[in-house]
């Protein structure tokens, strides 16, 4: 395939955004025993790194802190300690759930946040991190019933609307996955990332002006981008603007590159002559981008019963 079309995934609560799924939720053994050592140094050995003596209070700022130093195993270490001292405390565990959560624990970031729930069964936080948590493990149909407790509770949370939008995207359910994602969009009107995935809703749904609409708001918060300038490009071709197309891909990569693309488009919408030109153009261009270009050349020509030249 020329291109790809491509949804940046989500932002976590301590963030990544979209990049490979394989092995997100997987969690070093090295890091576990880390955390095992962490937790097993003694109150003597501790003694000398803090006060002699903090309350639970002072224990969970002290959590704060080093999460927002990027220390997460100190971070750990305070939060545990604090609930130590008091375990009726929904808002150290909410805290301890996602930090499990984003270090891809799932199991122990649900434990966290059911915690949570017994202690205040109205905590709109804590269903939607219960809603990530089923996400990330494949199970859609409770992450939907969690993430919709949580709107209920509280619209307000944007991440919550957002991952409804993608669970609905991926449902094929635009509609729904629309609606979501202008929510997530009024709550939070600064993120490209959302442009983009609301952009690539419309596209799927053949809403194109509107989604050329998203994607340009997409790129003026955040330029440049490759992925909206390909999902631009995608778009101003299903619009017949294929000369600005072509320029849009241009962006997203090399000359060669946006032939490529140009030409795949070409393909998908049955232009094989336009194709072949395209795919031509890009081994013109750059002989070293010969296997991608080639492999579709031979398909355009293949679909026009043309012969290929070896």
């Amino acid at each position: 395939m020329g291109f790809c079309l491509l949804i940046p995934f989500l932002i976590l609560f301590i963030t990544s955004c979209s990049g490979s799924r394989n092995n997100q939720w997987g969690i070093s053994e090295a890091y576990k025993k880390f955390m095992e050592r962490q937790k097993a140094l003694t109150a003597d050995e501790q003694a000398s790194k803090e006060n002699p003596v903090m309350t639970q209070e002072e224990l969970e700022r002290m959590g704060d802190f080093n999460v927002k130093q990027g220390n997460l195993p100190m971070a750990f270490l305070q939060y545990d300690k604090a609930l130590r001292l008091n375990r009726n405390q929904p808002s150290i565990h909410y805290k301890m759930g996602r930090l499990f959560l984003d270090k891809g624990m799932a199991e122990e970031a649900q434990n966290e946040f059911l915690e949570v729930l017994k202690i205040n069964p109205q905590h709109a936080q804590a269903f939607e991190g219960m809603g990530w948590v089923f996400f990330k493990t494949g199970d859609l149909e409770r992450a939907e019933k969690n993430l919709q407790q949580a709107i209920a509770l509280d619209d307000t949370l944007w991440q919550a609307h957002h991952l409804l939008g993608i669970i609905y995207d991926r449902q094929q359910n635009y509609e729904g996955a629309v609606h979501q994602y202008k929510k997530a969009i009024a709550l939070k009107p600064n993120m490209a990332m959302l442009f983009n995935n609301l952009g690539m809703c419309l596209l799927f749904k053949g809403d194109y002006r509107e989604a050329l609409k998203s994607f340009l708001q997409a790129l003026k918060l955040e330029t440049p981008n490759d992925k909206v300038y390909n999902n631009l490009g995608v778009t101003l071709c299903k619009l017949g603007r294929y000369e600005e197309a072509l320029e849009v891909f241009k962006k997203s990569g090399d000359e060669a590159a946006a032939y490529n693309n140009l030409g795949y488009v070409f393909m998908s919408e049955g232009k094989n002559k336009q194709a072949i030109d395209a795919f031509e153009k890009a081994l013109e261009i750059k002989p070293g981008f010969y296997t991608k270009a080639y492999e579709n050349l031979k398909k355009a020509k293949a679909a026009s019963s043309l012969p290929v030249s070896p």
